[in-house]
């Protein structure tokens, strides 16, 4: 999907990097619930997913297990706050808390599905592109090797886009804020149970490195979407 080898490169050392991260954390967690710990797997997934789709050779993986993986984990997200009961928050904090992770997860349910739906009618036989409904097969020298040419498809990728990069600035600054005050004392090796990182004292570190991690993935999302329109 990123024709430009620079842009492919960094986005594949990003997603490789953020998968790396949330299979160590899902592993080394073991204080955590089984629902922290399973977000992390999900994280782990996503991160590799959207390494593939950087590649030419991503395009040919089945795209239908794909989509009803990841609408599956958004609604997971959404549903897992409002049944379990949490004795720190509400459930409509859980909600809240809850709701950027869904949103990223369908996010690339879409994506996956677009792409699909662009290529469903001609196939990329070869590792040759052919023009396809839906799809425009960018110029040499441009930053995607496919974008999207129908309106309501673009505007659509433009919206995942601009939300993605609202969370990703508002993860990053929440991280970065983490950071700042993460005591000299604080235990790196325990960890909050929350989705996205906790506020415990003994889990100060590993909190400020999941909202920077999961402001990155945004981050990476969103050029990926840009690329497309």
């Amino acid at each position: 999907m990123i024709a430009a080898t620079g842009l492919r490169w960094i986005l594949t050392l990003l997603f490789v990097a953020l998968a790396a991260y949330g299979l160590w954390r899902a592993v080394t967690a073991r204080s955590h619930p089984w629902t922290a710990r399973l977000a992390h797997v999900l994280h782990a997934v996503m991160a590799l997913a959207m390494f593939a789709m950087a590649w030419e050779w991503g395009m040919d993986l089945p795209a239908t297990p794909q989509v009803v993986f990841f609408s599956a984990a958004a609604a997971w997200f959404l549903l897992i706050a409002l049944a379990l009961p949490n004795a720190v928050e509400s459930r409509g904090r859980a909600l809240a808390a809850a709701l950027p992770h869904a949103v990223m997860t369908a996010a690339m349910a879409w994506m996956v599905a677009a792409m699909s739906s662009g290529m469903s009618m001609d196939g990329m036989g070869g590792g040759h592109a052919h023009d396809m409904p839906g799809m425009d097969m960018s110029a040499p020298g441009a930053l995607a090797a496919m974008t999207l040419s129908g309106t309501g498809d673009r505007w659509s990728a433009g919206l995942f886009a601009l939300a993605l990069l609202a969370l990703a600035l508002w993860w990053l600054a929440r991280g970065f804020d983490a950071g700042r005050f993460v005591p000299r004392t604080a235990n790196p090796g325990r960890a909050d149970g929350g989705i996205g990182g906790g506020t415990a004292a003994g889990g100060a570190v590993h909190a400020a490195w999941d909202l920077g991690c999961h402001g990155l993935m945004a981050l990476g999302m969103a050029v990926m979407f840009v690329v497309m329109v």
